[in-house]
């Protein structure tokens, strides 16, 4: 049946119990259910195959077999209120776990970015991408989900993702421990969050110059509220926000924003 899962423990210091499906509608939709209906329920949900993934905007997302497809619960805990910083930090979590399957196979030229806000970027084109919720009930915080998407051991798209998205089967030409990758992500996540509760995440996000995909460059963007943004790219704010410098020399700070092309390169 879709829904029979196989349960495994983890050792990590914020993730204790992981959920192995082999098919489901959405990670994070049935992490929400677990949340909801369930007291006993995980901190990681894994799934060989999504059939209705969502992304950003309730955009689509191609999740077949071969893929790592997962929802994570980060605990509410975290004293950072600001779910774009939350989001930087966690894209560079990814892109360092990425990045260690990239080494370790041997390839030291190349490695992965992050394109603002949410995007994960490997020769030009998009390998992952990061969903955060936030689940409340009334004014009060319940519970943090962040949806993953990694394009792992995929060997060909469709035809209308061909020329934007990319594997690590694709680049390396062999296959990854899906495993192996969950695991370095899963690190990843812990360091961040354990250095998040201590320190804050102002360190985390200056380390975002060394991943960022359009420090720099001149972009386009589109604002949560419609309106298109120009302007070069000087940096991120300590809540992680973009910052532009526009045509008139003016300092635009960008809090929520998708569509994010260069229009100079």
């Amino acid at each position: 049946m879709k829904d029979r899962y196989t349960e495994c423990k983890l050792e990590f210091e914020n993730f204790k119990k992981l959920f192995i499906f082999n098919k489901l509608d959405s990670t994070n939709v049935k992490m929400y259910e677990f949340i909801e209906q369930n007291s006993y329920y995980p901190d990681v949900i894994v799934v060989s195959e999504q059939v209705a993934g969502r992304g950003r905007r309730d955009n689509n997302w191609y999740s077949p077999r071969g893929g790592l497809w997962m929802s994570v619960i980060i605990p509410g805990t975290i004293s950072n209120r600001d779910i774009t910083a939350l989001n930087i930090s966690c894209g560079l979590s990814f892109a360092k776990a990425c990045n260690t399957i990239i080494r370790d196979s041997g390839e030291l030229n190349l490695r992965t970015f992050i394109r603002w806000p949410n995007d994960i970027i490997l020769e030009n084109k998009k390998i992952g991408g990061l969903l955060i919720n936030v689940k409340t009930i009334g004014d009060k915080k319940k519970s943090i989900i962040l949806g993953v998407g990694i394009n792992v051991n995929q060997k060909s798209f469709p035809h209308n993702l061909e020329k934007s998205a990319i594997s690590l089967f694709m680049v390396l030409r062999k296959r990854i421990s899906r495993k192996e990758l969950l695991f370095n992500i899963l690190n990843e996540l812990d360091n961040m969050i354990l250095h998040i509760k201590e320190k804050g995440a102002e360190k985390l996000l200056s380390e975002w110059k060394y991943y960022s995909y359009e420090l720099g460059k001149i972009i386009e963007i589109t604002t949560g509220e419609g309106i298109k943004k120009c302007g070069k790219v000087v940096g991120i704010g300590k809540s992680g926000e973009l910052i532009l410098i526009n045509n008139h020399g003016e300092i635009e700070r960008i809090f929520n924003g998708y569509n994010l092309i260069f229009i100079e390169k």
